[in-house]
């Protein structure tokens, strides 16, 4: 770099505004440090601008569109056949995102984060380079946070964000196409197959393991695939892409299992890789293996340096990389945080109906009961004609502790949080059973699992396997 750059000096730099780096940086300035974050591209990263939130939009619109459908059943009789306006669909997406943008950049400047633009790389330990359009800003802080997130893996094929996409480029196609073929079967795969099935386009998910979601309980995964089949999703597991050929509109994809899928477009869902090429790691003396190595306190090899997020081996959830910001934050200051709890994180599918879980997997062990209660149970899922899905408990028998929820049914990703809560704090089934929820409301569908342990649900009859005696009952 030339002699006399400009350079400056920082308590905290923070190299990433999605949020994690966002999470860092404020939690470091509301100490009083001062601190910037280094951003190559839109403020707040990968999840607002071409991730969680563009895609929790669209899923918000298929539900509608859904609703609109089936509003028959309610009574509602539409007089027109209703019109899906695409264009107006991704506009829409366009100012959530730009105003979401927006509020996030006016907060980091009113609490003090200087927002430095440029792509960073370490000249040593203890100095990082950003690269500008006009030249190169060199900074000095005492300590820092990489918060660079990831991209998607392409695998052998090209992705040329036309006819084969990752998901940034299926968020900005201004065309919705008529069919679709999505490489791999995991939360993205299925959040953007229930998406587009809604919308109408024939959709085929490939995955080479023999479920998908293969980390959900089997009888959650279950439930959603008679969803997704029902919406005209084929489902195609233990299969893999042996060739994929360009056609003038579109692609064939050759099969393992001597078959043939032909799409307009191909969804390439396979998982990601962490940004680390153009740190220049090896000059601040970090090591990486699939990722940043970091220890339990989230610092790198080199002490005065932290890593969060997706560029570490195995995350891929924003609320756990805004956790880990905070935690790095306070560990680089003095080394007081303890790690997270990977067992109380919670992990949401937004597909149609949404999944979350928490936990252990909900399914009967040696000294573990499980018990289930579905939504057509409660009073409220009949009302909004949303009775497709389970809420299910893993108990400890011995304890009487929850030490797993998996729920599959619409407004799963909200109703999990009384049990992150419970597991968190320590309660029992019995603590939980005896909450008082409102009547009639989805919250019911918790405490009422939870009832259903001791055979005391006012919503179902039967006995949980393994469950106490009747005196023990709440």
């Amino acid at each position: 770099m030339p002699e006399g750059s400009p350079q400056t000096e920082h308590d905290l730099v923070v190299v990433g505004s999605g949020p994690g780096g966002t999470a860092a940086a404020l939690a470091a300035a509301r100490r009083g440090l001062r601190v910037a974050i280094v951003e190559r591209g839109a403020v707040g990263g990968v999840c607002l601008n071409v991730g969680c939130i563009p895609t929790k939009a669209l899923v918000s619109v298929a539900h509608l569109w859904r609703r609109i459908e089936n509003a028959g059943r309610m009574g509602i009789q539409i007089q027109s056949p209703p019109v899906l306006d695409w264009p107006e669909v991704m506009a829409r997406n366009s100012r959530i995102v730009s105003t979401l943008r927006t509020g996030l950049t006016d907060l980091l400047k009113r609490e003090g984060v200087d927002l430095i633009e440029g792509t960073a790389h370490f000249e040593n330990a203890h100095t990082l380079v950003v690269d500008q359009p006009n030249g190169s800003l060199r900074l000095l802080p005492k300590r820092l946070v990489l918060a660079v997130g990831a991209k998607p893996i392409s695998g052998p094929w090209t992705l040329d964000e036309k006819r084969v996409l990752s998901y940034r480029g299926m968020l900005e196609r201004r065309k919705r196409p008529d069919s679709l073929l999505i490489v791999g079967g995991g939360v993205i795969g299925c959040e953007f197959a229930s998406i587009f099935a809604a919308f109408g386009t024939r959709v085929t998910i490939l995955e080479q393991q023999d479920q998908i979601l293969p980390s959900e309980d089997p009888e959650i995964v279950r439930w959603l695939i008679r969803r997704l089949e029902t919406s005209g999703v084929e489902i195609l597991t233990s299969t893999a892409i042996q060739r994929l050929e360009p056609l003038a509109e579109g692609v064939e994809a050759q099969l393992s299992n001597d078959t043939s899928v032909r799409a307009e477009a191909v969804l390439v869902a396979i998982g990601y890789q962490p940004n680390l090429e153009a740190l220049n790691l090896a000059a601040a003396g970090i090591q990486t293996d699939r990722g940043i190595v970091v220890d339990q306190a989230l610092r790198t090899h080199a002490a005065h340096i932290a890593a969060i997020g997706d560029c570490l081996n195995g995350r891929g959830l924003a609320h756990w990389a805004s956790a880990e910001g905070h935690l790095a934050v306070q560990n680089l200051l003095d080394g007081s945080a303890q790690p997270l709890a990977a067992h109380l994180v919670p992990r949401c599918v937004y597909t149609d109906p949404e999944i979350a879980s928490i936990g252990r997997p909900t399914l009967p062990a040696e000294g573990i009961r499980v018990t289930r209660l579905s939504f057509g149970a409660i009073g409220k899922s009949v009302c909004d004609d949303e009775t497709d899905g389970v809420v299910k408990l893993a108990v400890e028998t011995a304890t009487d502790s929850i030490v797993g929820a998996s729920i599959i049914g619409n407004g799963a990703s909200a109703l999990i949080h009384p049990l992150v809560l419970a597991m968190h704090h320590g309660l029992t089934a019995k603590q939980l059973a005896r909450t008082i929820t409102a009547h009639p409301s989805l919250p019911e569908a918790v405490t009422e699992t939870a009832a259903h342990v001791y055979g005391a649900s006012l919503c179902a009859s039967g006995r949980t396997a393994g469950r106490p005696s009747r005196a023990s009952a709440p």
